[in-house]
């Protein structure tokens, strides 16, 4: 992919939707949130999120990474979303372009790689699914922080109203306690689910994400959380 330097203002990137010749032409900070996306979507598999693209670029608001996108998408440089969702980013004009001048590099995406233990299977109504050896799982860095951290995979669709689908990879921070509305991990009677916590006094509600399944209701003594929902992990053949 060639990238050259027009009138001190625009990039042109060869073998973009639109342009003159064939070429896709951005401004600078165009240039720099397309390379970005692009890159970050090759090392991980899917695309930043608008807060990850807003750090990267210093922005100072999502509104003003929203209009960003908007722009590329007009001039061919992002294929438009089906479902309009902030991690479906798509480049048309796919490389890894570099201009000495202009661009500069996808520093969010080219951290050191980050790994957490893959521990097991986690499903409606069963025991956690231990793995006797349990893999590394790559994260991007914006899924790390204070505590500990393990990832863990879906069985079922129990939570696919919030996008969770099975055989997607949860990242899970380790926790006791829970604030109601989160999506946590928890154990009843030596059984593990997934679902949105809520407390009720001395009861818990246990919410599944799915209109085909009714919330059901246990004694707080009954119910431990292992753990509450911080991030998803999904690869796109």
């Amino acid at each position: 992919m060639r990238v050259t330097l027009r009138r001190r203002r625009a990039i042109a990137i060869a073998g973009g939707a639109r342009g003159h010749g064939g070429n896709l032409m951005l401004t600078p900070r165009q240039y720099a949130a397309y390379e970005f996306i692009a890159g970050f979507l090759e090392r991980w598999g899917f695309a930043p999120s608008y807060e990850e693209i807003r750090r990267h670029l210093g922005l100072r608001s999502l509104n003003a990474v929203a209009k960003l996108i908007a722009q590329l998408r007009r001039r061919g440089a992002l294929a438009p979303s089906p479902l309009n969702a902030k991690r479906s980013l798509t480049p048309l004009a796919w490389g890894r372009a570099r201009s000495g001048r202009v661009g500069r590099p996808v520093r969010g995406a080219e951290r050191a790689a980050a790994t957490i233990p893959l521990l097991g299977v986690v499903a409606a109504g069963e025991p956690i699914e231990a793995i006797e050896n349990p893999e590394p799982v790559e994260v991007p860095p914006s899924l790390l922080g204070p505590g500990e951290r393990y990832a863990l995979r879906v069985r079922g669709d129990s939570m696919i109203e919030d996008g969770i689908h099975d055989g997607d990879l949860i990242v899970v921070r380790r926790a006791l306690e829970a604030d109601d509305g989160r999506t946590v991990v928890a154990v009843v009677d030596g059984e593990a689910t997934l679902k949105r916590f809520y407390r009720h006094g001395a009861q818990v509600e246990l919410r599944a994400a799915n209109a085909a399944l009714r919330p059901m209701q246990f004694p707080a003594s009954r119910v431990q959380i292992r753990g509450i929902l911080i991030g998803l992990l999904r690869r796109y053949s």
